[in-house]
């Protein structure tokens, strides 16, 4: 009854802030099974143009996600620690006039800390991330495919694996995974006859040196999901 309470109470006054702010054309609410988060958008010309998560320790603006729509939303359950359930809350935001590229919001709560903690970045939708989002993963692990400024629909993008542990969101190289990429970039770019590009062939260099656990801090200031705020209750 009191977390239903607060639930309402907390979607009443985002709408009221986006309210007082400025008249929306367009309101939205989404929320995330199973946790105490919501996501209040308002859209005005068809995108987004501001942005609040609520959380049970107030309402935090998301900036990066203004400009784009909305297209998909997953929520993932994993267990860490002897156990401890942590849940990840993945978004992803299009540009209208651009659908490849998007900027992905992962929102981490790790329940038993009461942590909330959010990182965005942008990623891109192409033939390459579509092949390697069937790899199976572990549990805790999750993939986040960089955006390159000059990528297209063939090229390859930097893959980055992600663990989720109790002490949030983390770029941990997983050396069987990158194991794995490999054989599959080298097949994808053949294919593509872009196996030669300098691009390719430094991407495959980077997966290759993940997969040794070499270079890691430096190849890590790669990686644009970028953490935004962390909160706790």
């Amino acid at each position: 009854m009191k977390r239903r309470f607060f639930c309402d109470k907390l979607v009443f006054s985002l709408i009221l802030l986006l309210l007082t702010s400025r008249i929306a054309s367009a309101m939205s609410i989404v929320t995330a099974k199973k946790c105490p988060i919501y996501l209040v958008m308002e859209e005005k010309d068809g995108t987004i143009s501001q942005a609040y998560l609520g959380t049970p320790a107030g309402s935090h603006q998301i900036k990066s996600i203004e400009g784009y729509v909305l297209t998909q939303q997953e929520m993932i359950s994993t267990k860490v620690n002897k156990g401890s359930r942590c849940f990840l809350w993945r978004l992803s935001f299009a540009k209208p006039d651009n659908p490849a590229e998007l900027m992905q919001v992962w929102i981490a709560y790790i329940q038993e800390k009461k942590i909330i903690e959010v990182a965005s970045g942008k990623s891109r939708r192409n033939e390459w991330s579509r092949a390697i989002l069937q790899l199976p993963l572990p549990e805790g692990v999750f993939l986040f495919i960089s955006c390159e400024p000059d990528g297209d629909e063939t090229s390859l993008s930097n893959i980055f694996t992600i663990t989720l542990t109790s002490k949030g969101l983390t770029f941990t190289p997983v050396a069987e995974l990158y194991q794995q990429l490999i054989p599959l970039a080298i097949t994808f770019a053949q294919s593509k006859g872009i196996f030669e590009n300098e691009r390719t062939q430094k991407t495959i260099g980077t997966l290759t040196q993940l997969a040794q656990g070499e270079n890691v801090d430096n190849i890590a200031k790669m990686l644009n999901l970028k953490k935004e705020f962390k909160i706790t209750w």
